[in-house]
């Protein structure tokens, strides 16, 4: 695969010297300029000094099946996702490595919703409850960001939902695929004098491509916004999910593939493995325009989760967890000049988890093995200052975070303080040309789950896990047109104590934790959009060199392994053309490299290509979809178990599978 790299780096630079020959009349246009607020700090995307991403869905949006988040980050480099086919473990994601170590949900990576939190405060997101019917956009920040978002080293993904419509508005959508797969939602936005609001109600269900993989789940979400006056601005947002179930196969070796891929684990058929969720989220802002130099943000929310889960072993094995917690915010900015903004933030954060484990006697509960409290406070400083030359911009920021965590037993009571500095610089005099360099330190606590995974078997926290700790050094340009977007990074990452899963003979199944060493992660992102006319082509690319650099596993030397649970290599092409009639088409490949599923590196997965077409006709009132994944009924692992013991690393992916659907528009 090196041929891809250099091919690529190539055609880049093709592309870049025909480009600057348009430099001259371009610099002439005005370029419409997208600003974020993904950073705290409201700036145009062009002179960010970090590596970012910033995605829209209107029209494209049509041919989406809108089962999982995956479809919504395709081109996004650096980024890597897996089970997207397994409902009970939920989608993983991971960035330059950060996040592969989850056996499920998310880690190391921090989500916002609608300018929310939606991640725990000990650093574990779920989006099982996401409205992916509403989303209108979303910013990537990429790499360690704790000097914006706090317990993270992977980055930041930013998610808004529908917010901008002018009239009231109904819309009905089904959705019928492969699997028995149905997608049901309805939307509802009003609008009157200085309140609007968006309801969202979804139905999905599925029986699964693996044996024993079924899952339903029903999603409702409300948001409601409120003039005060016009320099004040209110907003309140719910939601609600209930899963009643989503089963879990299990992973599987690969006799076992060879024989049946759609076969499940025998031992997840006879402990009934599944998991049942019902979640609920409330929150509300505040903005408060004081003065011209003077902005206040605020926000508050609450939400708590029950979780019962059934996992394929006996002891310990029937999981019922309660999770509370609540998180408040308050952000203000001076500007005291065009060219220089400050900003303060306070926050502030507590989660409470009530975890319960039984015997699992062949899918009920048996005698009870564990019951505890367990407790996450957190409390956060931030300051960040922006600084705006006529030659570039300065971005400086510096965190502080308190953190306690413990559980009943006092022994398990850990106290952290940590500073986190950023420095970012852009150059911009360079015509269309931006170039810039930046510093971030980053660190990352195990979650409350991954504590309590005690590899003694005993109740209380593993004392042998630490927090992780990262440093990042980037350097990236970016070259902006109207029709054209070309983005370049390379970084450079030092991690402390990473924190990696693994299985233990004695009790099969279930996820343990250690800290690993040192890691070097080393890698190049690129990126191009282009735009013109009714033709859109996104192209991404990533190489990324992850390894240990200091790692003695009893009495191997793993030091210069490959991370496992990452590929060393990705590119991504999406090709879009809406035509003038209403017909609309996307034809998008993937390749995902090779990668390692163990730590000793002795298992490698193939790299494969994935090739999905979707396709949409629009009318006034009306619109159909439908589309085709895997149009060339690839083999592949829709996702790895790292570490699993007995080579139960494998999950397979579907094959050729479809769906169609209908929107109504009133």
């Amino acid at each position: 695969m090196k041929k891809i790299s250099k091919i690529l780096l190539g055609l880049m630079g093709i592309i870049t010297i025909s480009l600057e020959a348009q430099d001259s009349l371009q610099q002439k246009i005005a370029l419409k300029e997208i600003t974020l607020d993904a950073i705290r700090i409201n700036t145009p995307k062009r002179i960010i000094p970090f590596a970012i991403s910033h995605r829209t869905f209107q029209a494209s949006q049509l041919g989406l099946p809108q089962n999982s988040l995956q479809d919504y980050l395709t081109s996004i480099p650096g980024l890597y996702a897996q089970n997207t086919q397994n409902f009970a473990q939920d989608l993983r994601l991971s960035i330059r490595g950060f996040g592969a170590r989850s056996g499920f949900g998310i880690r190391g990576i921090q989500l916002v919703v609608d300018g929310i939190p939606e991640t725990t405060p000990d650093g574990q997101g779920q989006l099982d409850n996401l409205p992916l019917g509403l989303i209108q956009s979303l910013t990537v920040l990429r790499g360690p960001a704790s000097s914006f978002y706090g317990n993270a080293s992977g980055g930041v993904i930013q998610i808004n939902t529908l917010e901008d419509f002018k009239d009231n508005f109904v819309r009905l959508r089904a959705q019928g695929g492969s699997y028995s797969g149905q997608n049901l939602s309805a939307t509802v936005g009003l609008k009157k004098n200085k309140t609007k609001a968006v309801f969202y109600q979804n139905l999905s269900e599925s029986k699964g491509y693996r044996n024993h993989s079924q899952y339903k789940q029903q999603v409702f979400n409300a948001r409601v916004w409120h003039d005060l006056s016009e320099s004040s601005q209110i907003r309140w947002q719910f939601n609600y999910t209930h899963s009643p179930y989503a089963y879990d196969a299990g992973g599987i070796n690969l006799d076992m593939v060879e024989e049946n891929r759609k076969q499940a684990r025998p031992q997840n058929e006879s402990f009934q493995t599944y998991e049942t969720v019902d979640h609920l989220k409330t929150g509300l802002q505040w903005e408060k325009q004081i003065s011209d130099k003077l902005r206040l943000d605020s926000y508050a929310f609450y939400a708590h989760r029950d979780f019962a889960g059934r996992l394929p072993f006996e002891f310990g094995g029937y999981i019922d967890l309660k999770r509370g917690y609540y998180g408040l915010g308050t952000a203000l900015e001076y500007q005291p000049q065009n060219h220089h903004r400050m900003q303060l933030r306070f926050s502030l954060a507590d989660q409470k988890d009530h975890r319960q484990r039984f015997k699992n006697l062949n899918g009920s509960p048996g005698d009870n093995t564990l019951d505890q409290e367990e407790l996450f406070f957190n409390t956060a400083l931030s300051l960040l200052d922006e600084l705006k030359w006529s030659f570039g911009l300065l971005r400086l920021g510096l965190r502080y975070d308190h953190q306690r965590l413990g559980t009943q037993l006092k022994s398990d009571e850990v106290k952290l303080n940590v500073f986190n500095p950023s420095i970012g610089f852009t150059y911009t005099q360079w015509g269309n040309h931006v170039i810039f360099i930046s510093y971030s330190s980053s660190f990352e606590t195990p979650t409350l789950n991954e504590l309590s995974a005690n590899p003694s078997g005993n109740s209380g926290f593993n004392p042998d896990l630490s927090p992780s700790k990262a440093h990042n050094f980037e350097w990236g340009w970016r070259y902006t047109t109207p029709e054209n977007t070309l983005e370049a990074t390379i970084y450079a990452i030092k991690t402390q104590n990473e924190i990696l899963p693994y299985e233990l003979e004695a009790f099969p199944d279930r996820d343990f934790y250690r800290n690993t060493g040192a890691t070097s992660r080393k890698g190049i992102e690129l990126f191009w959009e282009h735009q013109k006319g009714p033709w859109e082509w996104v192209v991404s690319y990533n190489y990324a060199s992850l390894k240990f650099d200091d790692y003695v596993l009893g009495d191997k030397d793993l030091s210069g392994n490959q991370l496992p649970g990452v590929p060393i290599q990705q590119f991504t092409s999406s090709l879009q053309y809406n035509f003038s009639n209403g017909w609309g088409t996307v034809l998008q490949t993937q390749y995902n490299g090779k990668l390692y599923s163990d730590d000793a590196n002795q298992t490698q997965v193939e790299d494969y290509f994935l090739t999905n077409f979707r396709l949409w006709k629009s009318f006034k009132k009306l619109s159909f979809f439908g589309g085709v994944n895997n149009v060339f009924n690839k083999y592949y692992f829709d996702n790895i178990r790292i570490n699993a013991f007995g080579k139960r690393y494998f999950e397979p992916a579907p094959l050729r599978n479809y769906y169609i659907g209908l929107n109504i528009n009133f």
